[in-house]
């Protein structure tokens, strides 16, 4: 979806309103897929605060899936975001962190979405604090069940010196 904000550069209005709901189907960082359960809802309004530069303020709300940090089980949340950014700045990129990149006098707003996602969801997302995560030598979900592997961890550049004593 692409706002245009010529009218509101020329001053013909004090803000523009933003009320959509946005279809995406997934996006990836960190080498994470986060899949969106339901339509993106943006509600906002954009406004000049100074001759050429464009704040966009609102409200987002969304659901998402994706896996745990720890066992890798899926793990659904509720994404409710208030956001106050720059998206315009002509001749002033320098002076602020613009989270998308304008094209000419419009914003694209999915691509504003998605970059806002980006900088203000969690790195990682856990199904539980408690999480136990998947064993390093066998990867059992150690949630739903034990294993039998030896967890004492060796430093392998000191791996040969526990046998120095075994003949004594």
């Amino acid at each position: 979806m692409i706002k245009d904000l010529t009218d509101l550069l020329a001053k013909k209005y004090e803000q523009l309103t933003v009320d959509a709901s946005v279809d995406l189907v997934s996006m990836h960082r960190g080498g994470d897929e986060i899949k969106f359960i339901e339509p993106v809802s943006i509600n906002g309004r954009l406004y000049r605060l100074e001759d050429d530069v464009v704040f966009f303020s609102g409200y987002l709300k969304t659901s998402i899936e994706t896996a745990c940090g720890r066992c890798l089980e899926p793990v659904s949340e509720s994404v409710d975001l208030d956001f106050d950014e720059v998206v315009y700045a002509e001749g002033r990129e320098e002076d602020y962190d613009l989270i998308i990149e304008p094209e000419g006098e419009t914003i694209d707003i999915d691509s504003f979405i998605l970059n806002l996602l980006d900088l203000k969801l969690p790195l990682k997302f856990l199904c539980d604090e408690e999480c136990k995560g998947l064993c390093p030598v066998c990867g059992t979900n150690l949630n739903t069940s034990q294993c039998n592997c030896n967890d004492e961890k060796i430093d392998e550049r000191f791996a040969m010196l526990k046998d120095l004593f075994k003949d004594r």
